[in-house]
């Protein structure tokens, strides 16, 4: 099964919905499509590794890499609008690391 519709059945066994915005890129919202005001961020994964995203935009990786329905439920519940940024406390506790905007740029965004 593809990792990204195991990712959006176990977010929606916890009430929080998603789509695919592109093959490799899902959005987390209750609101399709997501606008400025829902609550949302998108995921994507390159190889084995998770990026989460917000508009900011802010990338950040999620490791472990194995929790990352928890990981997306805990940073959709952090927030009732669309998410600019994983607040730092959150982010540390998640062990979500932001990317530097090289970093970013290396990797296509």
């Amino acid at each position: 099964m593809d990792s990204y519709q195991q990712l959006a059945e176990c977010l929606h066994a916890r009430g929080i919905g998603s789509f695919l915005r592109h093959p490799d890129l899902l959005v987390i919202s209750n609101q399709n499509p997501a606008m400025p005001v829902s609550n949302s961020f998108w995921v994507t994964k390159k190889g084995e590794e998770w990026l989460i995203g917000t508009w900011l935009p802010a990338i950040y990786e999620a490791k472990p890499r194995k929790r990352i329905c928890d990981i997306c439920e805990a940073v959709f519940k952090s927030s009732s609008t669309a998410i600019y940024s994983v607040e730092p406390g959150l982010a540390a506790k998640l062990n979500l690391r932001r990317l530097t905007d090289s970093e970013m740029e290396e990797r296509g965004f």
